[in-house]
């Protein structure tokens, strides 16, 4: 019975999984013109509050195409809802980091019937996220990012000095140490918007544990690193 069922599951995915897996450049013509679009020169500006707005201006796209779904023929479902993927795989990659940040939460859950869980692909793209100005993924990947906290507070790393350094509000410290972190962490883990625009989007991970085991081991390499740009 459960053979059957993941079976089952499988063929939902496929139905829609290929025309996603060939990710490419939207014309004006195929936009949706619902999906918001955010563009900042600096992320970090944006407040905490502020960034929370974008990011649900986007969930809630999705919600209400949900939402929909049940008035709606599956095949048109599945066009809408590709159309809307599509659309956001490609803010993500061309740098908007709103869309970056709910790639990171979409495949954290998985989409039941339509995406499945990929917590590799959550990962890169909040690390991305995190790295571009991200307040949100930091939060996300909190488990990920404490240890790099708890490193920085086991220094003798005079907090105030480098707050004033570069001009950090104490209330954003913490991001900041993150997204300097992510700049660190991303390139020696192979992590850019380049990698992120060749990936399956729809690929079941079979490998987190493993990736994961070589993130931690290069999250320690990091540090030190991280360390000489804060003092």
């Amino acid at each position: 019975m459960a053979e059957n069922k993941n079976e089952e599951q499988k063929n939902k995915i496929s139905s829609i999984k290929a025309p996603v897996l060939k990710r490419r450049k939207i014309t004006e013509a195929e936009r949706t013109n619902e999906l918001p679009k955010f563009n900042f020169d600096d992320y970090t500006n944006v407040s905490y509050e502020d960034q929370t707005k974008l990011f649900n201006g986007i969930k809630e796209m999705f919600a209400e195409l949900r939402e929909n779904s049940k008035f709606m023929e599956e095949q048109a479902f599945n066009q809408k809802y590709i159309s809307y993927f599509v659309e956001l795989l490609d803010m993500a990659v061309t740098g908007n980091v709103t869309a970056m940040d709910y790639l990171c939460y979409v495949y954290k859950k998985g989409i039941d019937g339509i995406l499945p869980s990929n917590l590799t692909l959550a990962h890169k793209w909040g690390m991305l996220a995190i790295a571009n100005g991200s307040k949100l993924a930091v939060d996300r990947l909190r488990m990920f990012i404490t240890p790099v906290f708890e490193y920085v507070d086991d220094t003798n790393i005079d907090i105030e000095y480098m707050a004033d350094r570069y001009d950090v509000q104490e209330e954003d410290i913490a991001y900041f140490i993150a997204q300097m972190f992510a700049g660190l962490y991303n390139p020696r883990m192979g992590i850019s918007l380049l990698e992120m625009s060749r990936q399956e989007p729809a690929v079941v991970d079979t490998n987190f544990t493993r990736f994961m085991n070589e993130a931690t081991k290069v999250r320690s390499q990091v540090l030190p690193d991280l360390m000489k740009y804060l003092k």
